[in-house]
């Protein structure tokens, strides 16, 4: 039976601060549905790393640290959204689907350049701020509605990576696009009350998904509260600017951003970037299964998270 896991805080907040009226820690208030002695998840042995999205550099920060390497499989592509029929970008590459794609030539089949394994590889997902931003809000459509398109859509491809062998997921809420300098004319003006319902039935979808595969491992980690409480913590990330991007400043940033919160108008400095992996690689080891404890005492530990060879497979956005 799926065992659904949350931290006590997590629970109180979702009841209490359901706009995110406070800033705690991603990894305090994230969320994991955990297979139930059919398939552990053991964070510490994953060897691959999946990675689905639009933005990269978190995820090379999160493989970097030392206690814990993993072979990281990065898809991500810059300005991607799940569905560019639904949101629609130049590139039409620039989607959820082409990376999928782009997994299954690479790694599944005759012709995969390496093999990989259900229970050690973590596929990462994360999308949401291209689509959101992106969106064409006039043709009478309310976002709400594509929205709900755009999450059955993504979700109709995590199930084909289901049947592809997938079992260890990692969703990833949309960040704090709102306290971006692109939202500095208040272009974002939709980014709050979006970010909030995207990120609301990310949840529902995950834990869903999660109640109807019984043996994958589903977690959700809060980026939106982690981007706020580094914002709202700054000094204790040594950055100073969390207003402007670096980037406007005219200085030569690369990876001498490290004062600023923000690289550009939208896409966070490196020293954000380690902050934001630090917290993901603490909240999954926090929910690894230790499987001694697991057989011997049939307790479920929530002290440490279940990945036998970390492929981290990547699905994400690249910003901008």
């Amino acid at each position: 039976m799926k065992s659904a896991l949350f931290s006590t805080i997590g629970l109180l907040l979702s009841v209490i601060l359901p706009t995110y009226a406070a800033s705690l820690k991603g990894q305090y208030i994230s969320q994991s549905y955990l297979a139930n002695n059919t398939f552990y998840f053991d964070y510490s042995k994953m060897q691959d790393l999946m990675k689905i999205n639009g933005g990269k550099n978190w995820a090379l920060k999160l493989v970097d640290i030392p206690d814990h390497k993993v072979w990281l499989w990065d898809y991500a592509h810059n300005g991607a959204v799940v569905d560019t029929d639904l949101v629609a970008r130049d590139d039409k590459d620039a989607s959820f689907i082409t990376q999928y794609d782009k997994f299954v030539e690479s790694l599944y089949g005759k012709k995969a350049l390496r093999t990989w394994a259900s229970k050690t590889s973590l596929f990462a997902i994360w999308f949401g701020s291209n689509d959101i931003i992106y969106m064409n809000r006039s043709q009478g459509t309310s976002s709400t509605d594509v929205i709900d398109n755009i999450l059955s859509t993504k979700f109709q491809k995590v199930q084909e990576l289901y049947e592809h062998g997938a079992r260890h997921f990692l969703f990833i809420y949309v960040p704090a696009i709102e306290r971006s300098p692109l939202n500095k004319d208040n272009s974002l003006y939709f980014a709050n009350a979006d970010t909030t319902y995207y990120n609301n039935k990310v949840k529902t979808f995950a834990s869903n998904f999660a109640s109807t595969h019984p043996d994958t491992n589903v977690l959700v980690y809060d980026a939106y509260m982690e981007y706020n409480y580094i914002m709202d913590h700054k000094d204790e990330f040594g950055i100073e600017n969390i207003a402007d991007s670096c980037e406007d400043t005219g200085s030569k940033c690369d990876d001498k951003d490290s004062t600023f919160f923000w690289h550009d108008k939208i896409r966070p400095s490196v020293r954000v970037q380690e902050a934001v992996a630090q917290d993901i690689h603490e909240f999954l080891t926090s929910r690894q299964v230790n499987v001694r404890d697991e057989q011997f005492s049939g307790a479920t530990s929530v002290k440490s998270f279940l990945f036998w060879n970390a492929i981290l497979v990547l699905f994400s956005f690249l910003l901008f």
